[in-house]
This record gives structure tokens, C-alpha cells and sequence, in this order.
């Protein structure tokens, strides 16, 4: 409902007045990647705007591409200390192909709503042992059984850790797994078309500087079993401070 918009924002204007810090990215990419999906491809731009306030910190992300086929807004608030981060994420997809509900921004309502909220959690074993375990859970929102009853509450955990690492260049691999915790009988969940190993990725980063301008560049390389796909994302940070 609006009023749980409101009370976001309100607490976003809150943090902005006493934050410490303020942060801001923008990236281009060929492909938007997340959790075994490519949500979108062609030329895509993301950005991200957040201010911190001691471990708390609240923003914006945008993304989108040039031909205005993918169109998404979200806000989030989190928490950090030195190994665990939390997050909640309110995240509206108005891409003008979409299926779904995507032209009421303030409809709060689970039945009707186009946006979904995404818990996230991470949390680092250690600094000699740098894995990095994460759980996350579609907690409102899209993610309906098909009668439109319930929520599946679908769930992506996973385990990142860095296998090599020298000077500016870093490769990482990341398995996750994705399930519904109440399934209502049906097999798909929101990242998959059945429970399974719906990611293993290989992401690759390393930064030039060319005139004392740093450019970090990526490449991932991302494979689904379950839906039985993979992509290839190549980025370039445009800014980032």
C-alpha cells in the first residue's frame, strides 16, 4: 500500500539526514544476470545511489537499455558489520513486455502487485577463509502459487568464494541453488523451472588505469542446469565513488 511506500521513503529521508557517506555507480553492460536468469540483454546501463550511516545504509538502483525493452527501479535498506550483511530490497520491474502488473507503483496489494521484496543475506566465514554464504527469499510480492493463494516464497542460496586473486585482476566462483519453501505442490519457483543447481558462475575483474582513470572491467560467465542455458556478460564501470 502507499503507506508502507511512504514509511520506506520517510525512513530513506531519515538515514539521508544523518549519513556519513555518500555513495554512487554506474555501469554498462550487454546483459543483466541475476541468480541463473538474464533478465534483460542488449546495451544496459545500471545505476546505484546510496548514502551510509554507520552499519546502516539505504538507496536506489536503476537499470535499463537502449531500446527501452527493460525498464527496472528499486529501493533497498541493509545492515553491515565486518562478515555478515542483511537486506531487503523492493524491486519493480515496469518493462513494457511484462506479463504481469507492472504500471501501479504504489500497489502494495500481494494479490495484485507487479514488484516483489528480496531478502538477502551474506555472510563471511572468515578473512583467511573468505567463502561467502548467502540466503535469499522473495518475501512479498510476484511470486504466487498459480491460483494466486499464496506465496511461494521462492529461495536462493549460494557459495561465492575468490580462487584467484593478484594485483587488480580477481576470479570468483559462485553455486547457487534455487527452491520454493512452499512449493503448493508446483515444481517452478521464481529463478527456475524446477529445484536444482540453477547457477554456477565464473566471474572474472580486473582494472586499468589509463591517466589515472581507474575502468574496472568484468566478464561472467554464468550456467544454468535446471533451465538448461548459460550467458556471457561483459561490463564496464563508467564511475563509481
Amino acid at each position: 500500500m502507499l503507506k508502507n511506500y511512504l514509511l520506506f521513503v520517510s525512513s530513506f529521508v531519515g538515514s539521508c539526514l544523518g549519513a556519513q557517506e555518500v555513495h554512487s555507480a554506474l555501469q554498462l553492460r550487454n546483459s543483466h544476470l541475476w541468480r541463473g536468469i538474464e533478465v534483460s540483454a542488449g546495451l544496459i546501463y545500471t545505476g546505484d545511489l546510496h548514502l551510509d550511516y554507520k552499519n546502516f545504509y539505504a538507496g536506489f538502483w536503476a537499470g535499463g537499455n537502449v531500446d527501452g525493452s527493460y525498464k527496472e527501479f528499486n529501493n533497498y535498506i541493509g545492515y553491515k558489520n565486518k562478515h555478515l550483511t542483511l537486506e531487503l530490497w523492493d524491486i519493480y520491474n515496469f518493462s513494457p513486455g511484462a506479463t504481469y502488473n507492472n504500471k501501479e507503483f504504489f500497489n502494495y496489494s500481494a494479490r495484485e502487485t507487479g514488484r516483489f521484496w528480496d531478502f538477502r543475506s551474506y555472510y563471511t566465514i572468515s578473512d583467511q577463509f573468505p567463502l561467502v554464504l548467502s540466503w535469499n527469499t522473495v518475501v512479498f510480492g510476484r511470486d504466487r502459487n498459480s491460483e494466486n493463494t499464496g506465496n511461494k516464497y521462492s529461495s536462493f542460496v549460494s557459495g561465492e568464494y575468490p580462487v584467484y586473486k593478484k594485483d587488480n585482476l580477481e576470479v570468483r566462483g559462485r553455486v547457487g541453488y534455487a527452491f520454493a519453501l512452499d512449493s503448493y505442490g508446483e515444481k517452478n519457483n521464481f529463478f527456475a523451472k524446477d529445484s536444482g543447481f540453477n547457477e554456477v558462475s565464473l566471474i572474472v575483474s580486473k582494472s586499468f588505469t589509463i591517466e589515472g582513470y581507474k575502468i574496472p572491467l568484468g566478464i561472467w560467465g554464468m550456467w544454468n542446469p535446471v533451465n538448461n542455458n548459460a550467458f556471457l556478460q561483459f561490463s564496464v564501470q563508467v564511475y563509481s565513488f
